[in-house]
């Protein structure tokens, strides 16, 4: 598969990962919100359970994963591992679990690839495994659980790089991926470079908003000063 194919963006995706790495998860939801966009957001129960972020941001382009609960073996020769090699730099992998409330989809091999590959995050609608040395390796990972039960065996690779399901929200291999402590946001391919340049204009708004407030100046009049509507 082609780079072009993983990223469909004009600016280059090393700027553009660096970019959205400056901007915080609610400030991006809030031009979400103002433009009646309502369902970008993965929902309260996905959180970073493999590192403290405190105030990062994680950010990188989708690259999608679906499974399906079926017990019995793939014919297939080693398709995860051919999966887990082809991870590219400045992803995100985005994993479909087929609702699988038990097993984890995630541990230490598949991350050891991912340190290597130059892969930014992992986002599971499901859980995660080994998620005490991943802890030590500082790769985030965001899940709904923790688990020792490994979903290779319970589980079929259905396939990778299609569009998902995930909580209600549709992601497609290239949509751009945002993760904080409040949670991730999926943003469509379409309008992620738009969104980018709306909320680096919002994140300077609010920085001044931040500053005047700092020096005395009432919430009234420092929002009237920046033109906001809001704090």
């Amino acid at each position: 598969m082609e780079l072009a194919t993983l990223h469909p963006y004009k600016i280059p995706i090393q700027e553009m990962v660096h970019r959205y790495e400056q901007i915080y998860v609610a400030a991006i939801n809030d031009i979400f919100q103002s433009r009646q966009l309502h369902n970008q957001w993965l929902g309260p129960e996905i959180k970073c359970l493999t590192k403290d972020l405190r105030g990062d941001v994680i950010a990188g382009f989708a690259f999608t994963v679906q499974w399906i609960f079926d017990p019995l073996p793939d014919e297939r020769p080693r398709p995860a591992a051919k999966m887990v090699e082809s991870y590219p730099a400045n992803s995100i992998i985005v994993v479909d679990t087929g609702a699988d409330q038990v097993s984890g989809f995630w541990g230490e091999l598949a991350t050891t690839v991912c340190v290597r590959n130059g892969v930014r995050g992992a986002v599971i609608n499901g859980g995660a495994k080994d998620t005490g040395i991943v802890k030590r390796m500082g790769f985030p990972i965001f899940a709904r659980f923790t688990s020792p039960v490994d979903g290779f065996y319970r589980s079929r690779l259905r396939d990778w790089q299609i569009p998902i399901w995930f909580n209600g929200v549709l992601i497609k291999p290239g949509d751009f991926i945002v993760g904080d402590n409040d949670g991730v946001l999926a943003i469509p391919q379409e309008i992620a470079e738009d969104i980018l340049l709306e909320a680096e204009r919002r994140v300077s708004s609010e920085s001044a908003t931040r500053k005047l407030l700092k020096q005395g100046i009432s919430a009234p009049e420092a929002s009237a000063m920046t033109d906001r509507q809001d704090l």
